[in-house]
């Protein structure tokens, strides 16, 4: 019989190093990109990290800002306050100022105001009431004073009292200036 030779031919070894490159080249592969998601998560960490402190940054100085805005309000307030007080207080020493005024002019004037053969004996500021003692030999001059007052200024001129002692008659009257009535 003729046998013919039959020879074996093996294609696994082959088939196997086909197989065997592709696993290698899917592993380089599969690395390659293993690392190439790492160095890209990495950079984003880096980056996430850098906006982070960036932010806490910007956060820090606005809260730096708002103190220091709430500091210059609280002082605005203060000063508003102490300038309001200020305010007031000069308003007062006006109102001082000008009574003052009212009452040196007064004094100035009163020579002028005084009637004829009339004299006075006591001119004095009392709980802001003007308090006037006058004498005189007649009647008729001493009544002339209290319209002279009200002329000048004054009001809710009030007899509290008129006597007579031998040939002098005694007044005394009180008043207030004009405008401190209701105050």
């Amino acid at each position: 019989m003729g046998l013919s030779k039959l020879y074996q031919v093996n294609f696994l070894p082959w088939r196997q190093q086909q197989i065997a490159k592709k696993q290698r080249l899917f592993i380089v592969f599969s690395l390659v990109a293993g690392c190439s998601v790492l160095i890209t998560c990495c950079f984003l960490v880096f980056f996430h990290q850098l906006e982070i402190e960036k932010q806490q940054k910007i956060k820090y100085h606005h809260q730096q800002q708002y103190e220091q805005t709430q500091q210059l309000v609280q002082r605005v307030s203060l000063q508003k306050k102490q300038l309001l007080e200020l305010i007031n207080q000069k308003n007062r020493l006006d109102e001082v100022m000008n009574n003052n005024q009212f009452l040196l002019k007064l004094l100035q004037d009163l020579p002028l105001i005084t009637p004829l053969k009339s004299w006075l004996t006591t001119v004095q500021l009392v709980d802001n009431k003007i308090e006037i003692k006058a004498r005189s030999y007649d009647f008729q001059n001493v009544s002339l004073l209290s319209p002279k007052l009200k002329e000048r200024g004054l009001n809710h001129i009030q007899l509290k009292k008129l006597s007579r002692t031998n040939q002098v008659h005694r007044l005394h009257l009180t008043a207030i200036r004009q405008g401190e009535a209701n105050e």
